[in-house]
């Protein structure tokens, strides 16, 4: 069984057709759609980027909204213990797997290799 996947952002710089908050994760160059499992993916470089403007970028790109519509991040989930559990894994000095909360509609799950999956939640 193969999995259809859409790139829905290619390059780093923004074009007309793309939002532009993925150009504040340097380490993103795509966020992918896979059509099958209506599930949105993106990797980012954890050791030099932050785990919560990779979730605002992912979320942006799936909600076509502007990351200023967003709700404030830290209404979810605190920014802060976001990252450092993230950047601390990488670290060695702990080591999660992945934590997973629901942002905007959708359930997002942040893994410790650097990998973001939002999925829409239903009836949301």
């Amino acid at each position: 069984m193969s999995t259809q996947w859409r790139t829905l952002l290619v390059m780093m710089r923004p074009s007309q057709e793309t939002p532009e908050s993925i150009d504040v994760v340097d380490s993103m160059t795509a966020v992918e759609y896979d059509v099958e499992e209506q599930l949105f993916q993106a990797t980012y470089d954890q050791s030099s980027e932050s785990a919560t403007l990779a979730v605002v970028a992912v979320i942006e790109t799936a909600t076509s909204k502007d990351p200023l519509e967003l709700a404030p991040l830290h209404y979810t989930i605190d920014g802060d213990a976001l990252d450092d559990l993230f950047t601390n894994s990488i670290n060695g000095t702990e080591k999660r797997d992945s934590t997973s909360f629901e942002y905007e509609g959708f359930e997002v799950t942040v893994f410790s290799e650097g990998r973001i999956e939002a999925k829409r939640i239903t009836g949301a």
